[in-house]
């Protein structure tokens, strides 16, 4: 980024970019030549029209002007007698002369507060350069005389001045302060004229600066220059892309004077409250007239050379905590209210998390996206997050996002993952009733175990031969315990409609209930059984009984591991939870392998249309269960694992 000359100037501390000012002026006399050179052009052209007219391009480019329209001025030129040309945009090309020689003054005026030895010589040229610029040639009508030309590009002569020769004496100037500037580097602030002493307090500052640099990724800003300037230190950095967005720092004996200069006021205290920890006394001067910024201008004495050196390192390292503060402020301002964005910005600071990361990654995307991940049904167009999840939540939410954020992007992570990290931060956070109606949803299973394990007890009965009578009393307990899960669902339904969330919990009941409903009816389908059944179609029956009883009790597992789990369970608990879902996807495969082994032999050897009907529905019953259960169990995974931040710990 360019160097703020012009901020630094209207603070008096144009000699910070005295190696910047050389080189600006010596670039501005290759510019005076060339605008010379052109009106010389002109002249002669417009005495000898008939003449190929030059363009001077190649000087133009080469003095480092893009303006191309300047290619058409010769040939445009003309003669209009008593040796006057009328040359197009002369009056302007008088102004950019004289403009490149008070730019080859400034570094002169700049050198002098560090070397009173130029004062004089200094004033010389100013005087030299008012002069000229008093007696300029009339230029009226871009017209000019020959005389005038002529006196811009000649030499002294007679004792008289010209622009020429200012030019000249000026380029020897500043060829010799060039000689007498020696840049070097100090932990990347670009410096010159230190000692010894003033080396060793830019790089207590630098250390600062390096320490937090990093928090900004690839925004500009931070660029630091830093000379003595007669009796004091100066450190200049330059904070990002406004134009009068600058810190000076002086530093004279053990007293560090902290300049700031800013549009916004509210950075301003901001800047004020991340130095509170030292003891800085802190005034407003005014500014000038029509200035589009404010000013703060804070003291502070170290007790010791080591105690200033840990200030000016703590000062750099607050540096990039300012850089796109107002932009972080108004978006955090989306979600809360303005103090709280302010002290989330205050606590990014402290934390050495920054905002930087934040913006970079897409600010306000971030956070809508995990809403309409996470909770689509409370989203509401311009709703506030404290308003969501209340100002404590929120505030803790949000200082997990910045955190969350810059670890993501500092250690390199994708996007995907960084956004699923804040997903699931986000679900620790909303009110919701999940461990209710997990617990109602593991009641629900209890009751859906306990018709699957009578049914199974029932067939093996039904198999040796004794259990014939007590048929129908299964068939009434397994009514009851399904008219008992059907309140459950009810009562938890309830529950979710207060809350307006749980879309995964509200499917699982439905679900589950629907396993305790194809129970239920298959309790009634054996009071039916033929007494003549077939013995190996009971005992294929009884299997395919014992395989669901089986999965009914995972599913309890299941439901109860769900609902012990938290966001900070680790990873052997999540893997055990995996493992038991995994066994009722299992046991849902092995059901219905053995349900169409049932079939087929009903098929093949079943003696009549009845025995075939019964059986076959038993078997569909059984069936239908172990399928819901296992889709009932991925409900309750999906809704684990988005639930909890153990899901980036799985493999």
């Amino acid at each position: 980024m360019a160097p703020k000359i012009g901020i630094i100037e209207q603070l008096g501390e144009s000699g910070l970019f005295l190696p910047e000012l050389i080189n600006r002026g010596l670039m501005a006399r290759d510019k005076l030549k060339y605008y010379v050179s052109l009106l010389q052009a002109a002249h002669v052209y417009a005495q000898s029209p008939h003449h190929p007219a030059p363009t001077l391009r190649g000087e133009r480019e080469a003095s480092g002007i893009a303006d191309a329209a300047l290619d058409l001025i010769v040939p445009a030129s003309r003669s209009i007698g008593d040796n006057i040309v009328s040359i197009p945009g002369a009056h302007l090309i008088l102004e950019q002369i004289f403009g490149n020689l008070r730019q080859m003054l400034q570094p002169l005026r700049a050198a002098v507060a560090a070397r009173p030895e130029m004062r004089e010589r200094f004033e010389i040229y100013q005087a030299r350069l008012d002069q000229q610029i008093a007696g300029a040639p009339p230029c009226h009508d871009d017209q000019m005389t020959a005389a005038a030309i002529e006196a811009l590009a000649r030499r002294t002569e007679n004792g008289h001045d010209s622009v020429n020769q200012l030019a000249m004496d000026l380029q020897w100037e500043l060829n010799r302060l060039n000689g007498s500037v020696s840049l070097e580097s100090v932990d990347g602030a670009t410096t010159y004229s230190l000692t010894t002493a003033d080396r060793a307090l830019v790089h207590a500052f630098m250390t600062g600066v390096n320490e937090t640099s990093r928090l900004k990724f690839d925004r500009p800003g931070l660029g630091t220059t830093a000379t003595r300037d007669s009796n004091q230190l100066t450190i200049q950095n330059d904070l990002g892309s406004s134009d009068v967005h600058v810190i000076v720092v002086h530093v004279r004996e053990l007293t560090a004077t902290v300049i700031y200069t800013d549009i916004h006021r509210a950075r301003i205290r901001f800047l004020h409250d991340l130095l509170r920890p030292h003891d800085i006394h802190w005034e407003t001067p005014s500014v000038a007239a029509g200035a589009t910024y404010e000013m703060s201008v804070g003291s502070y004495t170290a007790t010791s050379q080591a105690a200033l050196e840990a200030f000016l390192t703590f000062l750099g390292s607050r540096l990039v905590f300012l850089l796109e503060w107002n932009r972080a402020r108004k978006r955090l301002a989306r979600f809360v209210k303005n103090s709280e964005a302010v002290a989330l910005l205050r606590w990014a600071a402290d934390n050495n998390v920054g905002h930087h990361a934040f913006l970079q990654a897409g600010d306000v995307r971030l956070i809508t996206t995990a809403l309409e991940r996470a909770t689509p049904s409370q989203v509401r167009f311009g709703a506030r997050l404290d308003e969501l999840l209340g100002p404590d939540a929120a505030r803790l939410f949000l200082m997990s996002v910045l955190g969350i954020v810059s670890a993501g992007m500092s250690g390199g992570r994708s996007m995907r993952l960084i956004e699923d990290e804040i997903e699931a931060e986000l679900l620790t956070h909303l009110r919701t009733t999940d461990r209710s109606v997990l617990g109602a949803a593991a009641e629900h299973a209890s009751v859906m175990a306990t018709i699957a394990d009578h049914l199974a007890h029932a067939l093996t009965r039904l198999k040796h031969g004794d259990g014939r009578p007590d048929l129908g009393r299964v068939s009434e307990l397994a009514k009851n315990c399904e008219e008992r899960a059907d309140e459950i669902v009810r009562r938890s339904s309830r529950l979710l409609d207060q809350t307006n969330d749980g879309h995964r919990l509200r499917r699982l009941l439905s679900q589950a209930d629907d396993v305790a409903d194809a129970l239920e009816k298959t309790s009634f389908m054996l009071t039916v059984v033929p007494p003549t059944i077939d013995q190996k179609s009971l005992a294929m029956l009884e299997e395919l009984a014992e395989l669901v009883n089986r999965g009914a009790r995972e599913y309890v597992r299941c439901l109860e591991d769900a609902r012990d789990l938290s966001h900070t369970a680790n990873r052997v608990e999540i893997e055990r939870f995996l493992v038991t879902v995994d066994q009722l996807a299992e046991l849902r495969h092995q059901v219905a392998g053995a349900e169409r082994i049932v079939r087929e032999r009903l098929i093949r050897s079943a003696p009549d249309f009845r025995e075939l009907h019964v059986a076959s529905a038993i078997a569909q019953g059984f069936d239908e269960a172990a399928h819901t259960l296992a889709r009932c169990g991925l409900i309750v995974r999906d809704y684990v694992l988005n639930a909890t931040t153990g899901r980036a710990q799985i493999p």
